[in-house]
């Protein structure tokens, strides 16, 4: 059984939760994940793991309501207990030193963005962040990727926080300014990733 120590509600339907799990954070890397199961007869899910706190023993987990496992999730209350989880599992992500690097995040993906900046900012990388969501709510761990960040730029849909635009309009203005960047990662919405790829 794996005890939830804490638990936050970012919005109405998404959830911040450090859960007890000393063997995962001690071997989990950035980019691998986690396949949950919050009660013994329930579905299990793959969610990435957004951060370790390896000395704590404790993996950080942030989610959305999509569906009955996720709403079974959500209605567990620290110091409950998820069922079972496996992990870590997955590919690692390739963190080396490569120069100058990009990440680019939207909605929960900027969970499964985090520990990759936090890897690769520690490879020694210049990390540039660009951070987007509909408006400024809906942009999530913009202190910890800032920490982590040596330029972050936001943008909205609504102008509500930071630049007035999506991803690519911050892409656009590092463009113009000259930046060359070595290496990118891009992870949220389908429609942002398409548009981060061109």
């Amino acid at each position: 059984m794996f005890k939830i120590l804490e638990k936050k509600a970012i919005m109405h339907n998404e959830f911040d939760i450090w859960i007890d799990a000393p063997r995962i954070a001690r071997n989990g890397r950035a980019g691998q994940f986690c396949v949950l199961c919050p009660t013994e007869t329930g579905e299990r899910i793959p969610l990435t793991i957004a951060d370790y706190d390896r000395e704590g023993g404790r993996i950080r987990m942030i989610f959305q309501v999509v569906g009955k496992t996720t709403n079974q999730l959500a209605h567990l209350e620290v110091g409950d207990s998820i069922h079972d989880i496996l992990g870590p599992l997955g590919r690692p992500s390739e963190i080396e030193n490569y120069g100058t690097v990009l990440m680019i995040g939207g909605g929960v993906g900027i969970a499964a963005l985090y520990p990759i900046l936090k890897a690769l900012k520690e490879a020694g990388n210049k990390t540039i962040t660009i951070l987007g969501g509909r408006t400024s709510n809906l942009v999530i761990m913009k202190d910890e990727c800032a920490k982590y960040s040596d330029e972050l730029l936001i943008t909205t849909d609504d102008g509500s926080e930071g630049i007035k635009g999506v991803v690519t309009t911050a892409m656009d203005m590092l463009a113009q300014r000259g930046e060359k960047v070595d290496y990118c990662w891009a992870i949220g919405p389908s429609i942002m990733m398409k548009f981060a790829s061109m």
